[in-house]
């Protein structure tokens, strides 16, 4: 039987409403979709960040080594490695030898004949060892004497050189080299100063002798800034933080190939940096790239060697970034090592120039892509570079300029190590020390000087 008007009328009422209800769910499930696509876009793109924070390492970030987790070693890891060839002892000159024991055999150890005739032959052996030392203990009776004249009575004075302390200047520069230049802590400078010399200091003597060292040193720490700061060497600038009383603080360093100065600041602005150098001399300076350092009119060199762990930073990701992050990084290891095949004699001033005139363009053209393809970090990224270029290449028109600020931060690993070993100081002579200390111990290093005396 054929369905009446009205039946085919309220199946089509029924079915359009159908498809209406359908059409709403699916605009809703359509919605729902987009914001789970966006909401899934954001969580991949956090999960990107978290891993990249994640597998950050001094290799691609400036984290220091002692950061890094250290994975364990495997089989193929503990092959047996190619031994440097030893090389012998050299012996002392007589005029330096204490004593002459000569050795004889009195019977022949094969047969046990007395019958034995001496060789020209010597087979000779030098032990060095140290004597036993004893702490000297000197006495000074400052006799009291009265004036006839006013009738007031005075001690006498010490020697000149003879501080007015319990100990010596050779002890207290003993233990402010333990505990300055060693980093040892005051128990254990106490223990070895104990053990080799049978003295007992306590803690808070400890603590005096090092600000006695500290004013001590405040004229020689005043000529070494002159000299950072004045001289015409290429100057390395750096900074690291420091802990005071349980707040960060910062230590700022100035380095030349012959001298270390360092300054500790509560603040990491460019007002702490300039009230640390005051005024520099024109030569190059070398620097990484925090904002800081801009305000330097001298000749700039950016370091190279934060460049290349930032460029590895973005190799380790996929997509244009990897690429474009990829050629940077091979690019500035190459400039770096044709500049330091230019150090050893391998390659003329000339053959450097013109390799650089070819990185120069590529380099350029690389940093192009990373503003154009990039992500936005990367193309930010790249932006400053371009906006700095020059900033590059500083050390291509200076013979004495390094192209990365390794310098400044060797001078700088000292004091991170002493950082985590004793967390930092609880006062402003404790602060005094540290930079006092720090500079006058790694100049003398450079100078090749004992630091001890």
């Amino acid at each position: 039987m054929k369905p009446t008007y009205e039946e085919l009328q309220a199946a089509l009422a029924n079915t359009r409403t159908e498809l209406t209800n359908t059409q709403t769910e699916l605009a809703n499930t359509q919605t729902e979709f987009a914001k789970m696509h966006h909401l899934l876009k954001l969580a991949l793109e956090r999960i990107a960040i978290l891993e990249e924070k994640l597998n950050k390492n001094s290799k691609n970030s400036s984290k220091p080594p002692s950061t890094d987790q250290k994975s364990n070693s495997t089989e193929s890891n503990n092959t047996r490695k190619n031994r440097n060839k030893g090389c012998n002892r050299q012996s002392f000159p007589p005029d330096q030898v204490d004593h002459f024991v000569d050795c004889s055999l009195k019977s022949c150890p094969l047969c046990g004949s007395k019958e034995l005739s001496e060789l020209d032959k010597t087979l000779s052996l030098q032990q060095v060892d140290l004597p036993e030392v004893k702490a000297i203990v000197t006495q000074y009776n400052c006799k009291q004497h009265r004036c006839e004249s006013c009738k007031n009575s005075s001690f006498a004075h010490l020697p000149k050189g003879v501080p007015d302390s319990a100990f010596g200047t050779r002890l207290m520069s003993l233990i402010a080299t333990l505990t300055g230049a060693l980093h040892l802590s005051k128990r254990d400078a106490i223990w070895l100063v104990k053990t080799l010399y049978d003295i007992n200091i306590s803690e808070g003597s400890i603590i005096n002798v090092e600000e006695r060292v500290a004013i001590a040193l405040k004229q020689v720490y005043e000529r070494i800034h002159r000299h950072v700061t004045q001289s015409l060497f290429p100057k390395h600038f750096d900074e690291t933080s420091w802990r005071d009383k349980g707040k960060t603080h910062y230590v700022w360093t100035a380095s030349t190939i012959t001298a270390t100065c360092l300054h500790i600041d509560q603040s990491r602005s460019r007002e702490a940096f300039q009230g640390f150098i005051g005024t520099l001399s024109q030569s190059p300076v070398v620097t990484d790239r925090y904002a800081v350092y801009n305000q330097l009119e001298q000749p700039h060199q950016y370091c190279l060697a934060h460049l290349i762990r930032e460029c590895r930073k973005y190799s380790e990701r996929d997509g244009p970034d990897g690429k474009i992050g990829h050629a940077l990084e091979k690019e500035l290891i190459q400039i770096c090592r044709n500049h330091r095949e230019f150090r050893e004699g391998l390659i003329s001033n000339q053959a450097r120039n013109n390799r650089f005139r070819h990185q120069k363009k590529r380099l350029e053209d690389q940093l192009l892509d990373g503003f154009i393809e990039g992500s936005k970090e990367l193309e930010s990224f790249c932006d400053r570079l371009l906006d700095c270029f020059a900033k590059l290449w500083t050390f291509s028109n200076f013979t004495d300029v390094e192209p990365t600020n390794n310098l400044a931060e060797r001078d700088l690993r000292r004091v991170v190590l002493w950082r985590k070993k004793s967390y930092g100081t609880r006062s402003e002579r404790g602060q005094r020390y540290v930079e006092r200390i720090g500079s006058v111990v790694q100049t003398l290093k450079k100078a090749g000087l004992n630091i001890l005396n």
